[in-house]
């Protein structure tokens, strides 16, 4: 794994741990301000080629979304 999906894992632990302080205060903005900040870092992710799955599987499992899949390629 590249520095950089390190770094990427990195942060997003960190703001997972804050989305959970948030819920436990009640602080449901934050909550939502948080799950943004994850959808930032999957696009990061996926304008620099890193595998965006498990990032999306986090945003799933914070948010209880159903996923979305993307449409095949026509290729």
């Amino acid at each position: 794994m590249s520095e950089f999906a390190d770094q990427l894992d990195t942060r997003i632990d960190d703001v997972r741990h804050r989305i959970h302080e948030a819920r436990s205060a009640g602080d449901d903005f934050l909550v939502e301000n948080l799950i943004d900040d994850l959808q930032n870092l999957m696009e990061l992710a996926g304008r620099n080629d890193v595998d965006t799955g498990p990032i999306a599987e986090v945003i799933q499992a914070e948010t209880g979304a159903l996923p979305v899949i993307p449409a095949p390629d026509d290729n």
